[in-house]
């Protein structure tokens, strides 16, 4: 009787632990369909796999090491960041000029834009943005040895109107398509060189082809722990506020990065990641 009874618990443990095992793949079988679904909820062109054009380089956003394709940065960062939010950890970077990411990302070439971009009025009719992630301000740089008489600017932040008066009839490098060569457009009797990659501009200034460079401070004053001939003269003000990029028709995606950039604010992330950066804590909101 004992040996009937025995056999009769072990029978039932076993029947037990092949369904709880059953259970166990059914659940994991669901958390796949889940992800799988929420991913094609989103409107990705591959599901489970975020792809984002980018102006590569453009450090410390968004940049490459000598000899590695492996895409580093603030930007890089922060877009992994908010993808995890929603399940999504295949994040691709795909290079594109900046002159041409609105228009690449409107024709759904893929699936965001993530390369400190300004968001303008001008700029949203072609595309839509996320919430602002980023204050920015334009700059002025200069040679270390050569100021171009704009001394007196050193450490002050200006307006656009009395940086269009210093910088009067210079010339001056940017990157093309960017906030920083409207700017130079307005100043009177100035040569505004225009380079496909900021990069350029930063070696044109130091070759001395070009008397100054307006562009992103944050990017420019990157530029001069790299460059020591390079230095930094002003801010220009009011800020600019940097947003990701979005298709028109990709109003889920854009809902779910508004969700994920509120959740790894208030979670203490986007502060751990600015301060990775930009060795300093965010600007308070």
């Amino acid at each position: 009787m004992r040996k009937l009874l025995m056999a009769c618990i072990a029978a039932t443990m076993a029947a037990t632990l092949a369904l709880a095992g059953c259970g166990g793949d059914d659940d994991a079988k669901k958390g796949a369909d889940t992800a799988t679904t929420a991913a094609q909820d989103l409107g990705l062109k591959t599901p489970g796999t975020l792809l984002v054009g980018s102006d590569i380089p453009y450090a410390p956003f968004e940049f490459t090491e000598p000899g590695s394709d492996e895409v580093q940065g603030f930007d890089v960062d922060v877009v992994k960041a908010i993808a995890a939010t929603f399940g999504v950890t295949d994040v691709q970077f795909k290079k594109e000029r900046f002159d041409t990411i609105f228009t690449s990302t409107a024709q759904g070439r893929f699936d965001m834009a993530a390369s400190s971009i300004t968001i303008t009025p001008e700029r949203e009719k072609t595309v839509m943005f996320s919430d602002p992630y980023f204050e920015a301000n334009q700059s002025i740089m200069v040679r270390t040895d050569d100021t171009k008489g704009l001394d007196s600017l050193t450490g002050k932040t200006i307006t656009p109107e009395e940086a269009q008066t210093a910088l009067k009839g210079k010339i001056i490098g940017v990157q093309r398509g960017t906030t920083g060569a409207d700017l130079a457009s307005k100043v009177p009797g100035a040569d505004v060189q225009q380079f496909q990659i900021i990069d350029d501009a930063f070696n044109a200034l130091a070759a001395k082809r070009v008397d100054v460079v307006v562009n992103d401070y944050a990017i420019s004053a990157y530029a001069t722990t790299k460059k020591p001939q390079l230095t930094m003269v002003a801010k220009v003000s009011p800020s600019e506020s940097y947003g990701f990029a979005f298709p028109k028709e990709g109003t889920k995606l854009q809902a779910a990065f508004n969700k994920g950039l509120a959740q790894i604010k208030e979670d203490g992330t986007y502060a751990k990641l600015y301060k990775k950066w930009f060795n300093e804590e965010p600007p308070a909101n």
